[in-house]
């Protein structure tokens, strides 16, 4: 198990409902996002971002838009299209924490939509838009996977078993 980076928490809110997140990040970038939701306990975990991911992952948030320096380092690129990165790791921290903000804002988005299609629609989502060459869509998919692989929101049923032959 990697060594722990940084904890924090941040309210976040899903479909009108607000939500206390407690989110670890490993020295990977890898980020884990807990959070209880209508008295069910949810575990987001973002490992797209973590080790060489980072680099696209950090291409995509500081073209996204302006962000502040101060807070976040920044991105320059050279004649030959070569990104450097100038950031402390308490700044690749933050740009962390901002991204998992985004993530959770983009599945409140999908639940405010879809209501009780939620997984459905990530799931429709993740067939349909495989492009993540921008920062809108490299954070709805990472939204649209910790919905999937967490069956957030999904219905509570038990399956009776049925299988060819058995009438």
């Amino acid at each position: 198990m990697d060594a722990i980076l940084s904890t924090t928490t941040f309210k976040s809110r899903i479909m009108g409902t607000s939500v206390n997140v407690s989110l670890t990040i490993r020295n990977t970038h890898e980020a884990t996002m807990e959070f209880t939701l209508f008295g069910a306990a949810y575990t987001f975990t973002v490992t797209r971002w973590s080790r060489k991911g980072l680099s696209s992952f950090l291409i995509l948030f500081f073209t996204y838009k302006c962000r502040e320096a101060a807070d976040f380092g920044s991105l320059t690129v050279d004649d030959n299209g070569v990104p450097t990165f100038n950031m402390t790791t308490a700044q690749k921290v933050n740009a962390v924490i901002q991204g998992a903000k985004d993530v959770m804002a983009c599945v409140d988005e999908i639940g405010t939509r879809h209501q009780r299609s939620v997984l459905d629609y990530a799931v429709w989502y993740r067939e349909k838009h495989t492009c993540w060459d921008t920062y809108e869509n490299y954070i709805t998919m990472l939204a649209c996977n910790c919905i999937v692989h967490t069956d957030f929101l999904a219905p509570g049923v038990t399956w009776e078993l049925v299988t060819f032959g058995m009438a």
